[in-house]
């Protein structure tokens, strides 16, 4: 009879869900996903950073390269419990190769444009066993990234004075957001010709800032014919503002919807 009773016991107790501790070290593969970690209180459990990480508490944490041409190998160094990132993470073939070692790698998100950021706060959460904070931070989040009243204000977004950002993009996300109209009807990032910028007639253009030596600033910008024609080049209204503002979603992106609607 003990061993009937001991046997249901056994048996019991496997069938009871086992959940392992929170993750003691991390590395964290792309900026977006980092600033969230860091938000949910785990800073100090980020061993392993991507160069585009940049929040303070994160400083002592070891670089393991850029997110757009990541390797296994300075990952796997830092001998990681979880390794989390969004589709930011680059080539997307680092994914596979790390579940192949054997290390836990979870890309959180999977649409640059930010459709899925939302949802990538609370899967971070679970994973950090932080699922009620993560789900306050990302109803908060939705919530300052609902569209504005429509404005008419037509932007151009472009990189680098040449790739122009289309739909489902970042930035695309960011100028509905804030009640514009992205005129560049394209998908993703594509080099527009001189007579698509006049055609277009940009209200706005915003341009990276850490390209300036390649667009020539600002006055290089408003020196081009195509674009001193349009109303932007004519008004000024041409921005050079940072890329992980403008052509990211992040945690930040509420505050970037403000800055589209004032400039």
């Amino acid at each position: 009879m003990w061993r009937k009773s001991l046997s249901t016991a056994l048996l019991a107790l496997l069938a009871c869900p086992v959940w392992a501790a929170a993750p003691e070290r991390i590395v964290v593969m792309t900026a977006d996903v980092a600033d969230v970690v860091v938000a949910l209180g785990a800073a100090p459990t980020v061993i392993g950073r991507d160069r585009s990480s940049q929040h303070p508490a994160l400083a002592s944490a070891a670089v393991i390269g850029f997110n757009r041409s990541l390797s296994v190998e300075p990952i796997t160094r830092l001998k990681p419990q979880l390794v989390l990132g969004s589709s930011l993470a680059q080539p997307a073939t680092i994914w596979p190769q790390l579940q192949k070692l054997g290390i836990p790698a979870q890309q959180v998100s999977q649409h640059e444009d930010g459709r899925d950021f939302a949802n990538s706060i609370r899967e971070i959460g679970r994973l950090l066993e932080q699922s009620a904070r993560a789900e306050q931070l990302a109803q908060q989040w939705q919530q300052g990234m609902t569209a504005k009243t429509a404005t008419g204000v037509r932007y151009l977004f472009t990189y680098d004075g040449s790739l122009v950002a289309g739909k489902n993009t970042a930035a695309d996300t960011l100028i509905r957001a804030a009640g514009g109209i992205n005129i560049a009807e394209h998908d993703g990032f594509k080099p527009l010709s001189r007579e698509a910028w006049r055609s277009l007639k940009p209200d706005v253009i915003v341009v990276a800032d850490h390209n300036r030596a390649i667009t020539g600033g600002r006055a290089g910008l408003l020196a081009r014919p195509e674009i001193a024609l349009t109303p932007a080049g004519q008004k000024g209204r041409v921005y050079e503002l940072p890329a992980g503002e403008m052509f990211r979603i992040d945690l930040d992106s509420p505050k970037a919807v403000s800055k589209l609607g004032q400039l």
